[in-house]
């Protein structure tokens, strides 16, 4: 009886063993739930807004054959891009029947404002009566014109004063080397108010410093060294005594020089003065030949000054009238000698694209 009773305790004890086994070991294993990760939408990136069209400014030029035109241009150029602007460029060779087409394709082209170099006082009211039709403003650069609706007033050279630096250089000169007497060529540009002012203070202030007579003779030069040297080689035919040669631009002196030393003229005994600031006429001077002087006009920095107030005007950042309370710049021209050339060949180089 004892043996039955423990055998039923085992297996009482087998029974419930199997049974917890059962229920535990083949029960589902715990998963533990994850949290589903929320992908937030990535917000898509503001849309790019088209960057406004570049303001345009047209700019009229006499040419790009000279240096110091080619420093303005330069001037133009980097001012607009400095501001987001952008030059649309014309040139009319100093031919004033281009300076109206040159008006004309401009305004066609839909710029804001026009920088005017003029051909002639003719061609820039031609220009300025299309300014005022189309409604955009008219910068006047190159040479000063008489202030008038529409119009931006001149900056640039102080030209006659200029002049009066060159003629007193002359005049001073002459009274040292040539006891104070001397046949003068003035090589003008009749078409070009700038030049006429040139040769006007020039031919005063020699008058009123050399000591002696003066035979002063003038001929267009053209604002071109080969037309210098062209009317270099007739005067000094018809003057072979000529002592002096004033150009009322660089290039022009310097092809009359040419002219006169193909003519084997003695360059202690002979003086030649230059307008501009050009690189050429500094290497003469340098060389300690016969261009002793050169008047300096700053092209880069007058052509940065027009742009800046043409594109705040096509802006409406400022107005014409703004501009006209101010009236025109003239920037005195600084004079280079053998004394201060080095200083201005660094200045200059700085500039000139390279």
């Amino acid at each position: 009886m004892k043996k039955l009773s423990l055998w039923l305790v085992i297996l009482l004890i087998i029974i419930s063993t199997i049974t917890s086994f059962a229920f535990n070991g083949c029960a589902p294993a715990e998963v533990e739930e994850e949290a589903t990760p929320v992908i937030e939408e990535e917000e898509a990136p503001p849309a790019e807004e088209e960057a406004p069209e570049k303001i345009k400014i047209g700019v009229i030029q006499i040419t790009l054959e000279h240096e110091y035109q080619v420093m303005l241009n330069k001037g133009f150029i980097d001012k607009a891009e400095e501001m987001g602007a952008e030059v649309i460029l014309c040139v009319h060779e100093m031919n004033p029947e281009n300076c109206v087409t040159c008006g004309e394709d401009l305004i066609a082209a839909g710029v804001k404002a026009i920088i005017c170099a003029p051909g002639d006082p003719a061609s820039w009211q031609a220009v300025l009566a299309m300014c005022r039709d189309a409604g955009i403003p008219l910068l006047n650069d190159g040479s000063p014109q008489p202030l008038e609706e529409g119009v931006v007033p001149f900056i640039g050279t102080d030209s006659r004063g200029g002049g009066n630096f060159a003629g007193e250089f002359a005049g001073n000169w002459i009274n040292e080397n040539l006891g104070g007497s001397a046949k003068v060529l003035g090589l003008t540009l009749p078409t070009f108010t700038d030049c006429v002012a040139r040769n006007e203070g020039f031919n005063e202030a020699l008058y009123a410093t050399a000591t002696g007579e003066i035979t002063l003779i003038e001929e267009n030069g053209h604002g071109l060294r080969e037309k210098g040297l062209e009317v270099g080689e007739n005067v000094l035919q018809a003057h072979p005594d000529l002592d002096v040669i004033f150009g009322c631009n660089d290039d022009s002196a310097l092809g009359a020089m040419s002219a006169a030393q193909a003519a084997g003229k003695d360059p202690e005994k002979f003086l030649v003065i230059g307008f501009d600031g050009t690189l050429g006429a500094f290497e003469e001077i340098k060389k300690g030949g016969m261009m002793r002087c050169d008047i300096v006009q700053q092209p880069y920095l007058y052509a940065q000054m027009h742009m800046e107030r043409a594109i705040k005007i096509a802006r409406g950042e400022a107005t014409i009238e703004e501009y006209q309370e101010i009236g025109a710049l003239y920037i005195q021209t600084p004079v280079v000698i053998m004394e201060n050339v080095d200083e201005w060949i660094e200045k200059v180089s700085a500039i000139m694209p390279k």
